[in-house]
């Protein structure tokens, strides 16, 4: 195995496991999600659905992928995207989407509202990006500290 694939693949993939997982199970099992609506908390049209529960569980899974990054001997850039992986997708999505609908405003049919996806922006990728850097940036911090004292 590539030391590529032992410092970011495994550990961003286990991340990206993990995390989807347990919003699986909160899905099915856990509370009731906070739903926020594009215009306030008044109930138009819910554009972002949050599970607070999932983003709690977001602090241990971002230690882990740090964690198992930092142990394969990763540098700061490989732990740093170990532990953002799961929303490298969505943000990657929402790069695409802003610029698309930018252009397709008048053209679309169902139109989409740009607030809308400044909500998703933040409940799929800024929110759960906080949550894994909060759980992961510390590991990586006490590594890089060990590394400039050894």
């Amino acid at each position: 195995m590539t030391n590529r694939v032992r410092q970011l693949w495994v550990p961003g993939f286990l991340t990206l496991l993990v995390s989807m997982t347990m919003l699986m199970v909160i899905q099915f099992i856990g509370p009731k999600p906070l739903i926020v609506s594009a215009h306030g908390w008044r109930m138009i049209a819910p554009v972002a659905v949050i599970y607070v529960p999932w983003l709690l569980s977001l602090l241990p899974i971002g230690t882990m992928g740090a964690y198992l990054a930092g142990r394969a001997g990763a540098s700061e850039r490989a732990m740093f995207l170990s532990i953002v992986f799961p929303v490298l997708p969505y943000f990657v999505l929402f790069i695409i989407a802003f610029p698309v609908s930018l252009i397709l405003d008048d053209h679309v049919a169902h139109n989409v509202m740009l607030s809308a996806l400044w909500m998703g922006l933040g409940a799929w990728v800024l929110v759960p990006g906080s949550a894994l850097l909060a759980g992961g940036l510390p590991v990586q911090l006490l590594r890089s500290r060990r590394a400039a004292s050894a």
